[in-house]
């Protein structure tokens, strides 16, 4: 029996209605738009399409199944809201606080897109591994961050992970971003220093959490080496513009002499800045991530959704799952039910660890030479 693509198209748009910010008075304009693209001549509008509980990933492989040269994103871009509108719906959110805005926008992007994950963060001792996506979200969402609109665009839900437009090529100017969004968001913040930079926030991260193993100054600006993976300092105190300098100082003596790293900030106690001396994460078959927040302890790693099943009823793992073997054994077979995440994050973690160790770029003596010296 042929599909009626008519059908499908139908509970895209109610879809759309009920996730998306879709205006019922646009249904029909974008239903049209959307025959267009799947090459029908003449749609019939059904207000009572019924889509069940069919996330947009399971409508789209439905259309594509019915449709194999369908473009998947321009079905995805036509239903997805207009910046404007979203934009509209996440000023007006912010004014009640960023918690509720971010858990708003993040949502919107689930619905709207495969790119995010509805699988939560997994991880263990505050390392966090998020579920990569197919789809990259081509709407931008504007937050404004020390008074300038910035490109923000979420990837997981997991730990509202996501990427911020990136304009600053100067240290001074890269640690004042960093301040002017944990000071108006909270969470967490990290930038790569050097070529390449690029801004990534999240919820939380391991590096907020880092106990101190050695205090290296404690005047106007507190400098520990913190117990992490890799060398890493924190900088903190009362006079804002001070602990900035510092926190220069380190970034550009470790430029002189080619060590790479990361600097993060949060906004826990004041605002706390982080240097995290790491290079390039390696990535293995699980562990994909090679962004600041990698440096930070939280990582993108594969898809491992399709195995959480097997965990949770403790089955053996089926020959189109054999991709998931070497995580499979590491977990073992066991049932796990509730607890399949919390085995899946800590194999992962375990997997993950020893990627953030080998890319240390520096060691703790380089690393609280750097800071002593300024």
């Amino acid at each position: 029996m042929k599909t009626d693509i008519n059908i499908i198209l139908n509970k895209l748009t109610a879809y759309a209605i009920d996730n998306l910010l879709l205006d019922p008075l646009d249904q029909t304009y974008t239903l049209n738009r959307l025959a267009t693209v799947c090459g029908l001549a003449e749609p019939k509008l059904d207000y009572d399409a019924d889509y069940g509980d069919a996330t947009i990933g399971a409508l789209l492989d439905e259309l594509a199944a019915a449709l194999p040269q369908v473009d998947k994103a321009a079905i995805t871009d036509i239903l997805f809201p207009m910046p404007r509108t979203i934009n509209y719906y996440l000023d007006s959110k912010l004014a009640r606080g960023a918690d509720k805005a971010f858990d708003f926008l993040f949502d919107l992007y689930a619905h709207g897109y495969n790119a995010v994950s509805v699988a939560p963060a997994v991880g263990e001792n505050g390392y966090l591994c998020y579920c990569a996506g197919g789809v990259t979200p081509t709407a931008q969402a504007a937050l404004s961050v020390g008074g300038e609109q910035l490109a923000y665009t979420p990837i997981a839900v997991g730990n509202h992970v996501a990427t911020l437009q990136n304009p600053d090529i100067l240290s001074d100017d890269i640690v004042k971003r960093l301040a002017a969004y944990v000071t108006d968001f909270g969470g967490v913040i990290a930038a790569r220093i050097g070529e390449g930079a690029d801004y990534m926030c999240c919820a939380t991260a391991a590096i907020s959490g880092a106990k101190a193993k050695k205090q290296v100054a404690d005047g106007a600006v507190k400098v520990t080496l913190l117990d992490y993976p890799v060398p890493a300092l924190s900088f903190n105190g009362i006079a804002k513009n001070s602990v900035q300098r510092e926190v220069v100082k380190v970034i550009k003596a470790a430029a002189e002499q080619n060590i790479a790293c990361v600097v993060a900030a949060d906004n826990k106690n004041g605002v706390t800045y982080y240097v995290v001396f790491a290079g390039e994460l390696k990535q293995n078959e699980f562990i994909i991530g090679n962004n600041a927040l990698a440096a930070c302890g939280v990582v993108c790693t594969k898809n491992c959704t399709p195995l959480m099943s097997v965990l949770e009823k403790g089955t053996a793992l089926s020959t189109d799952l054999s991709e998931f073997k070497p995580i499979y054994d590491k977990i073992g077979g066991v049932k796990h039910g509730a607890k399949a995440a919390n085995a899946l994050g800590e194999a992962l973690v375990g997997m993950y660890l020893p990627l953030l160790t080998a890319a240390a770029s520096a060691t703790e003596e380089q690393a609280t030479g750097l800071a002593s010296t300024n």
